[in-house]
């Protein structure tokens, strides 16, 4: 075989290669920062079917008995609507308690009550919300944490308004709302406790592992051609969203839980922060069996135990310092 036809076999394969590249890439971008234009957005209905049939949950309070007081907030993408949960069971006089909830990727804010639930259960009001882009709330794309951790910001700020600065506040969230949460703590310094349910820890190293999952292909170059994609369109820098970088700057305790069996979000993800948490009160719970996002659901017993004790072990700490203080 003449070495111009070598040549040209070895030219057309590179030139297949990078358009494989560049297609997967851009299929992993837009799954990303577009999931609500597939199959797997989740609607309201999507989300109450899900926790009926799944999490066992019944609607009848939220639906008939709970004070719900809706809200709309200028987010980075637009409005931010949501809703504020009050909880008569809080003392007249006493310190009043708020439990933020931040949902995950593609769903919106009514997948947030299951986890709602516990907090209210221990006197906490709630608030819950839609990401941008998901559900009632406004934009057309997300960012999975970046831009949404100035949407939370803005939440957070409407929360002490209405609660007042005395209030003790806490986060939870889950997936990509987990990593919301985390990535707040390098915002601010008066949130009191975080639970986060499967966060990743760093973008980039976490979508070379999902891409690898997926694909079967090694991460580079495409997750590096679909960072260049997302910057471009959308501003969005993988390299500059790391959750662990909040959890560092913090002195936050956080409760970190993940599913044993996560294939979507690997368990050495929450390990990872843990490890670098400096609160002697922050925990981690790795869930015997669970995917992703299914802690609750595999072992609902054991999840309200573990968090309703780590609001104990908390509450129990901020009374002993505010007594000393």
């Amino acid at each position: 075989m003449e070495w111009y036809f070598i040549l040209l076999i070895v030219l057309g394969g590179l030139l297949v290669l990078c358009g494989l590249c560049l297609l997967f890439a851009f299929v992993i971008a837009k799954a990303l920062l577009k999931a609500a234009t597939t199959p797997v957005a989740h609607t309201f209905d999507d989300a109450r079917d899900w926790q009926q049939k799944y999490e066992n949950w019944d609607f009848t309070d939220y639906d008939k008995v709970w004070k719900k007081e809706s809200f709309e907030l200028d987010g980075v993408r637009g409005k931010i609507r949501g809703e504020v949960i009050y909880n008569d069971a809080t003392p007249q006089g006493s310190r009043p308690k708020v439990a933020v909830i931040c949902h995950g990727h593609t769903w919106n804010r009514l997948n947030s009550l299951k986890y709602g639930n516990i907090f209210f259960a221990k006197g906490y009001n709630l608030v819950i919300y839609d990401h941008g882009y998901f559900g009632l709330s406004d934009g057309n794309h997300t960012t999975v944490g970046d831009k949404e951790r100035y949407d939370l910001n803005t939440v957070l700020d409407y929360t002490r308004k209405l609660f007042g600065e005395e209030a003790l506040v806490a986060l939870h969230g889950e997936s990509m709302g987990a990593a919301t949460v985390l990535l707040e703590l390098g915002l601010r310094n008066d949130i009191d406790f975080v639970v986060a349910d499967c966060p990743f820890s760093n973008t980039m190293s976490y979508y070379r592992e999902l891409c690898t999952h997926l694909t079967h292909l090694p991460s580079f170059p495409i997750v590096d051609i679909a960072n260049l994609l997302a910057k471009r369109k959308f501003g969005y820098d993988f390299k500059k969203v790391n959750p662990i970088d909040g959890v560092k700057a913090s002195n936050t305790p956080v409760c970190f839980i993940h599913g044993s069996a996560d294939s979507f979000i690997a368990p050495h993800h929450s390990e990872d922060m843990h490890k670098v948490s400096s609160n002697e009160l922050s925990e981690l719970h790795l869930f015997d069996g669970a995917e992703h996002a299914c802690s609750h659901c595999t072992d609902k017993d054991k999840y309200i135990t573990v968090v309703s004790e780590f609001i104990d072990k908390v509450e129990k700490s901020l009374a002993t310092t505010e007594k000393v203080a």
